[in-house]
């Protein structure tokens, strides 16, 4: 059991992301009350019935106005709408941090926050294709890396002690420029998203799902695991990082171009060649 860093936490989207880093925070001591927030009445009642909530309510305002830590775990819009209308009810001293997959539009927007209340921008390399407080686990954040994106005048004793609770959750914590983040997130997290979703369409304009299924291996499940992502959250992240995004989609498209020329060519040697490039860039990376 840790020291306790924060006698009061507000959860606003207290669902799958939210309601695990509840549920660690609490199993670890770090936090004491906690308030749920969400629309859902359900969500409300399964904060509470899994035990990552004492309370639960619908009205973020109220929520926040008690809380020394404030945990912004819903889709990147919604956490820049909340930024932007949460100022007047946080209390002086507050410590406002997100879980959002894209940093540079959350950062901008927490800029209509009071001067006396801190923000730092995070982002738990963790997750899950399922969604929903139901898949809330305490162990989501164990041994995943855990980015911070503090600014310029961030006290450093506020970035310490986000830190330190993102460490007594077992995480990792890792301090990025914002714009770095989400340059080097959309090649490893958000183009992999979209790809997952391209090869589904792809198997879905290419034969009846009855008779491909008896032909799917490791390969196109492990491939295409993801695509079972809620499309509302993920269409939000790519909007969010588009710029990063579509560049990256055109230098896939390159690549893939690069591949299709050597096939109608009857280029193997060539072929060959693109295959051990690859296969030596992910071992670098695995092996980093």
């Amino acid at each position: 059991m840790s020291a306790m860093l924060f006698p009061r936490a507000a959860v606003v989207g207290i669902g799958l992301i939210g309601g695990s880093f509840a549920l660690a925070a609490r199993e670890a001591g770090l936090v004491g009350h906690v308030t749920g927030v969400a629309r859902s009445e359900a969500t409300r009642r399964g904060a509470l019935d899994i035990g990552a909530a004492d309370e639960a309510t619908a009205d973020a305002a109220e929520a926040v106005a008690r809380a020394d830590l404030v945990y912004l775990a819903a889709p990147v819009k919604s956490i820049c709408e909340a930024l932007g209308t949460l100022g007047p009810h946080l209390q002086p001293g507050a410590l406002v941090t997100d879980a959002g997959s894209a940093k540079v539009a959350i950062v901008e927007a927490a800029q209509a926050l009071p001067a006396e209340v801190t923000f730092i921008g995070g982002h738990p390399m963790a997750g899950s294709e399922q969604a929903g407080i139901a898949a809330a686990r305490a162990d989501l954040f164990a041994g995943c890396n855990y980015f911070l994106t503090p600014e310029a005048q961030t006290r450093p004793e506020a970035l310490k002690k986000l830190e330190n609770l993102i460490s007594g959750l077992g995480a990792q914590p890792m301090v990025v420029d914002a714009a770095r983040h989400d340059r080097l997130v959309a090649i490893t997290s958000h183009l992999p998203h979209l790809l997952a979703w391209a090869l589904c369409a792809v198997a879905g304009e290419s034969g009846d799902p009855a008779e491909l299924a008896p032909f799917v291996a490791g390969a196109w499940r492990d491939t295409t695991r993801i695509a079972g992502s809620s499309p509302e959250l993920w269409a939000e992240i790519f909007r969010a990082n588009a710029g990063n995004l579509a560049a990256l989609v055109e230098r896939f498209a390159e690549e893939l171009r690069e591949a299709e020329e050597a096939l109608a060519g009857g280029a193997g040697g060539r072929l060959v060649e693109l295959l051990a490039a690859a296969r030596e860039i992910r071992e670098r990376i695995a092996e980093s």
